[in-house]
């Protein structure tokens, strides 16, 4: 529900409120039925020629999509065909926004559903219903010209999966439990559960239900926090990170400890920093480990990787590599560890990579990822954090919302795809994914969902520490983002170490 009471979603089902007008149909015309000529014949609402399906009324969001999966629900239609016509219904300008119009050729139909996925961010803020229409061909002809409605959904994008898996529930549950109650007296598994009854002489007992637990508080109470002083001169977005972290209960990888033990068991290692860019991190790890670890950074930038070198003593190895990584391939070469510094959300090749990290790391190597951003494609957030996000941003005095890139106040985070006109960010959704698929994790810390969004380079300097009431305005963003983590948001920072899931006898050293 939204603010007004008003819900932000639709979903067709037979628990669904909704009209079919006109209201009255004819005898042998089913409301509901198995469309049984689909290769995956699915439990359909039908319409025939001049019937339209009106929703509940409901507002649409900046996110909200319309999910619709549909058919001829006969294996044969008249000659001329069918019509389905989509239309949103606005309540306010008492309008009608035509959606799209699609036509099923006449004759015989075909065995696969058409789906359609329609971006209404066009219509957001608006409140109204949607209207489905089920229209005769151009000869007018409607015999036979039954529409089979089996999936309808109108969400905001990360509620739809969701949405849609709970429809025809009822129906779902009583053949699931049938469907395994079936199976469980196959013989495949009854023979051995028939051995184990006689072993243990088992009878029938009484069963029970599970009492749920008292209800939980209200959602939105504050969440506790460890409060930690800032440090002299400390900005706020490094404050408020590192007041996350101490509220977190895991925390992220050591990897300077790491790279120490590294040196320790082996005496001198090899080290490959992938889009190192200016080597800040890089540098910085070198100068707590200085000997026994030859450092190679690969950068399309050589610009960038003269920059980097000179932040390394003369006297450490330093191998600079000009190369493009959407281009990688295995060379031979391999390396102890390779690391890559929040840069994997700028690369679009990202199968490529994880081949080539996987074939150049040592049989006993790690791969870091170091502050890898892994929220939505375009550095936006995620549906649901943008929800708690834009509660907690509001509600900053207006000074602390000024936007040092544009000079505006913002009454919300903006919430842009910066992909649009470079790499930012241009396949995030799929990083943890790849890198489960070609790699073991090890130590994955990711959090962050929304707070760096409130302190970063945009809003940071709008907070003096010194002040308390900055402070304190401060750890109030940081309860916030905690009381949504803890409630199932999903972070947007990963720092994590993998190691090798494919071993490979290539030749290719493994020393």
């Amino acid at each position: 529900m939204n603010d007004a009471g008003v819900a932000n979603h639709f979903l067709l089902d037979e628990t669904a409120v909704f009209d079919v007008l006109p209201e009255v149909r004819r005898a042998e015309h089913p409301r509901w039925m198995h469309v049984t000529h689909l290769r995956e014949g699915r439990y359909s609402l039908i319409l025939t020629a001049g019937e339209r399906l009106r929703s509940s009324t409901l507002t649409v969001s900046s996110d909200s999509r319309l999910y619709v999966r549909f058919s001829a629900a006969l294996p044969s239609i008249s000659l001329d065909g069918l019509t389905c016509a989509f239309v949103f219904l606005d309540d306010g300008a008492q309008a009608e926004c035509p959606l799209g119009m699609f036509h099923f050729e006449g004759g015989p139909t075909p065995s696969e559903c058409r789906t359609v996925t329609l971006d209404l961010a066009w219509l957001a803020g608006k409140r109204g219903r949607l209207l489905i229409e089920c229209g005769p061909g151009a000869q007018n002809d409607p015999t036979a010209d039954w529409l089979a409605i089996s999936d309808l959904c109108i969400a905001r994008e990360g509620e739809m999966k969701a949405l849609l898996a709970k429809t025809h529930h009822s129906m779902r549950m009583k053949n699931e439990i049938a469907h395994f109650s079936s199976v469980y007296r196959n013989e495949f598994y009854s023979k051995v559960q028939e051995q184990q009854r006689a072993n243990a002489m088992g009878v029938a007992r009484n069963v029970r239900r599970l009492d749920g637990m008292a209800p939980a508080p209200e959602r939105g109470a504050q969440a506790d926090v460890v409060i930690l002083e800032p440090f002299e001169g400390e900005a706020a977005y490094s404050y408020a990170t590192r007041l996350l972290r101490a509220n977190v209960p895991q925390t992220p990888p050591d990897f300077q400890a790491r790279l120490r033990q590294k040196v320790r068991d082996h005496g001198e290692i090899k080290v490959l920093s992938i889009c190192s860019g200016a080597a800040r991190i890089e540098a910085g790890l070198s100068a707590a480990i200085p000997e026994g670890v030859q450092w190679s950074l690969l950068d399309i930038n050589e610009d960038l990787l003269q920059i980097a070198a000179t932040q390394f003593p003369p006297g450490i190895s330093l191998d600079l590599i000009v190369a493009d990584a959407n281009n990688l391939v295995p060379t031979g070469e391999q390396w102890d560890v390779i690391i890559c510094v929040s840069a994997l959300h700028h690369l679009v090749e990202l199968e490529k990579v994880m081949f080539f990290i996987s074939r150049s790391l040592k049989n006993d190597g790690e791969f870091w990822s170091v502050g890898e951003a892994v929220g939505r494609n375009g550095n936006r957030l995620w549906p649901d954090a943008i929800v708690a996000a834009d509660a907690a941003f509001s509600a900053l005095p207006a000074r602390y919302r000024l936007n040092a890139d544009t000079q505006v106040v913002d009454s919300v985070i903006p919430d842009k795809d910066h992909s649009i006109g470079c790499f930012e960010g241009i396949r995030s959704e799929d990083i943890t994914a790849l890198l489960e698929r070609w790699l073991k994790p090890v130590d994955v810390y990711r959090t962050n969902c929304f707070l760096w969004r409130m302190v970063n380079l945009a809003y940071s300097g709008n907070f003096n520490l010194e002040q308390a009431q900055d402070r304190a305005l401060v750890i109030d963003m940081v309860r916030a983002e905690l009381e949504h983590f803890r409630h199932g948001g999903l972070g947007t920072e990963l720092f994590g170490v993998y190691k090798k899931k494919h071993l490979f006898n290539d030749g290719a050293s493994s020393q």
